[in-house]
């Protein structure tokens, strides 16, 4: 079985005709100040400063006792939290399954902080619960945890948030159902555990599916964002009006029966204006909650476009952009 981290480098590359300094500039910056062999600033003695931390040729420039900062050698930690309900068994808007995609993004994600030295977590769940795994700074241990998220489905990834029946998904495909299968989605389960259990401060990197957040608690992400770095990247949802007609009727993902839409439905130009409005609508509004919280945020619709939305996702958290 070949290992997902492989295919995950396998993307992180860019074609480019001038050379660069590293595969992404400036990761991300060390918030805490101590010993080390880098140095940072000056700043003014105070008292309980150590006496060997004074610089004294730039004490004697300006006559007021100045002291060295260095910044710390400490770990960071990056949480990965991942929305491994049903609602992965869906396709992207690219038409890959959402579970690929959220593979790729932890993948990609883990991996730079595993390059940089740092630990990393996966918190992931449904509607019905959370699990989290233990922080560890290897590339065994990211595989792992982009294993769990593999395994979390037990229902092929074939449909979509409403989606579309796939040969082995269901009555139309000839194939039955597992008797297993993942409960539905409810990101705001997962931010409330963390939230409640995270006690150190984080880098946290929210994977979650293309859902209206607009009924989701305010203070989760307010007070997420008070005790993390919260950054959120959204799996886009593909377009529905792609799978109209009999050869591809949408259905619920989360709904057993896999019962598709009646085609009479989905003829005539009146619907698919209607529900792009709506899913305009929707998105805008999801954005809104989140540039509201101050949350970093971007939309990812492919596999081939992650390293790319994950860049922009990076840069706009060091900026402290939405």
């Amino acid at each position: 079985m070949a290992a997902l981290l492989t295919k995950v480098k396998a993307r992180m590359t860019f074609h480019a005709h001038r050379k660069t300094r590293g595969l992404l500039e400036g990761e991300y910056a060390s918030v805490f100040h101590g010993h080390s062999m880098d140095f940072d600033d000056l700043r003014e003695y105070v008292p309980g400063d150590e006496i060997r931390d004074i610089d004294w040729k730039a004490t004697a420039r300006h006559s007021t006792p100045l002291v060295k900062r260095y910044v710390a050698h400490r770990r960071h930690a990056l949480a990965l939290l991942v929305d491994t309900g049903a609602n992965l068994d869906a396709v992207s808007e690219s038409g890959e399954p959402k579970r690929e995609l959220a593979i790729m993004l932890a993948g990609m994600a883990g991996y730079l902080a595993v390059r940089n030295g740092d630990d990393v977590m996966l918190i992931e769940g449904d509607a019905a619960g959370t699990r989290y795994s233990e922080r560890k700074g290897t590339e065994a241990h990211l595989e792992h945890l982009l294993r769990r998220i593999q395994g979390a489905g037990t229902r092929p990834a074939v449909g979509a948030s409403v989606g579309v029946p796939g040969p082995e998904s269901g009555p139309r495909g000839g194939a039955p159902r597992p008797p297993e299968a993942p409960a539905g989605s409810d990101i705001a389960v997962q931010l409330r555990w963390a939230a409640e259990h995270l006690r150190r401060r984080m880098l946290l990197l929210v994977i979650a599916d293309d859902v209206r957040l607009a009924g989701l608690d305010p203070t989760l992400l307010t007070r997420l964002g008070a005790q993390h770095e919260l950054m959120w990247m959204t799996m886009a949802d593909a377009d529905l009006s792609t799978f109209a007609g009999a050869n591809g009727t949408p259905y619920e993902v989360t709904d057993s029966r896999s019962v598709g839409v009646p085609d009479e439905l989905l003829v005539g130009d009146d619907l698919w204006k209607e529900y792009r409005t709506a899913e305009t609508a929707r998105i805008a509004a999801n954005e809104e909650v989140l540039r509201r919280n101050g949350v970093a945020h971007v939309r990812v619709g492919s596999t081939g476009d992650a390293l790319i939305q994950l860049r922009r996702l990076m840069r706009r958290q060091r900026r402290g952009r939405n």
